[in-house]
């Protein structure tokens, strides 16, 4: 029996930023993604910053994410990716919670739409710097995460800044508690 091979067609991507479909290549054009940003995208950070988006977060040393104005992450650094990530292939479109890992971003309402998001302060300062246009900086926050299988907590301190339309979140500083701890945290 003889199968004949079907064209391939470039993957589509969504973009992260403006939710338009485009073909994949963009900076984070990872054909296994189903999102990415689009040159659009790309071109307007450009012209706002004086630079590309993946240059600008690249260089920067501290872990460090953009978001949109859905609070969905659109680039990352390798610092970032290396102290909270385990995915494959990169995670651009997940909102941030989910990226980051936290055990409410898993519930049915997802990161932003429990009532624990509005205890939490990397969602509260990265929509307070969205909408005032104000840096905030070392503002403390806990994660409750899985590692390993196990459930523990991280103590971070953010920043969040304004770059344009998008909000930028650094982690300043962080340490993971190991050991058990009450689940009313």
């Amino acid at each position: 029996m003889i199968f004949k091979q079907e064209p391939t067609v470039p993957a589509k991507t969504l973009c992260s930023n403006c939710m338009r479909e485009f073909q994949a290549g963009g900076i984070f054009g990872d054909p296994n993604s189903p999102f990415g940003v689009c040159p659009e995208c790309e071109e307007i950070f450009e012209h706002q910053q004086g630079q590309d988006l993946k240059k600008y977060v690249d260089n920067l040393m501290l872990p460090t994410l953009v978001v949109n104005s859905d609070l969905r992450v659109i680039a990352f650094n390798g610092s970032f990716l290396k102290a909270f990530c385990e995915w494959s292939p990169k995670p651009i479109g997940l909102l941030t919670g989910e990226l980051l890992g936290c055990l409410n971003a898993l519930l049915a309402e997802r990161c932003g739409g429990s009532t624990a998001c509005l205890d939490c302060a990397i969602h509260r300062s990265a929509l307070e710097t969205l909408n005032t246009g104000k840096l905030q900086k070392n503002i403390r926050a806990q994660l409750t995460r899985l590692e390993g299988g196990r459930k523990v907590r991280r103590e971070l301190l953010v920043s969040t800044d304004k770059l344009g339309d998008l909000v930028k979140i650094t982690v300043d500083s962080f340490y993971t508690v190991l050991e058990p701890f009450s689940d009313d945290i």
